[in-house]
């Protein structure tokens, strides 16, 4: 379990790992929500990576030219994403590590979405991603237990 007096460690690892594969031009609006990122904490967090997933289906979708193309993009990501949760279940499991399952699934997510977000700009360019948004859906999120 993350420590509750640190910031999310899924919004944290997701600005990490989008920064240096943004463009230079984009690398300063990311900066500019590092002050929210570090006023969340971890509760959320599972709801913060399944919006990772979710954004990384819909861009997969997004991507495809046609109706049949999307629909075997969609489902081979969320097959991908069923396969990372159950991975990720399997080797959090494995003591030592500190890790609960749960987090290296959301960790999963989180790569899941960068690795799709990586690869549209690549076809269409860093404008064309609505990465800012995806940020913004995860820091929205509550960061108080209820």
């Amino acid at each position: 379990m993350a420590d509750p007096n640190e910031p999310s460690p899924i919004i944290g690892y997701f600005i990490r790992e989008l920064m240096p594969n943004l463009s230079p031009a984009d690398q300063p609006r990311l900066e500019r929500y590092e002050d929210a990122a570090s006023k969340t904490t971890h509760h959320g967090d599972f709801r913060r990576a399944w919006h990772c997933a979710d954004w990384a289906i819909t861009m997969a979708e997004r991507s495809s030219d046609s109706h049949v193309g999307r629909l075997g993009a969609a489902l081979k990501e969320k097959h991908q994403l069923w396969k990372d949760t159950i991975f990720g279940a399997e080797f959090g499991a494995m003591p030592g590590d500190g890790i609960g399952p749960g987090q290296d699934a959301e960790i999963q997510w989180v790569d899941d979405a960068i690795a799709v977000a990586i690869a549209e700009a690549d076809r269409v360019g860093w404008p064309a991603v609505p990465w800012e948004e995806l940020l913004k859906t995860m820091l929205a999120v509550p960061s108080t237990p209820k």
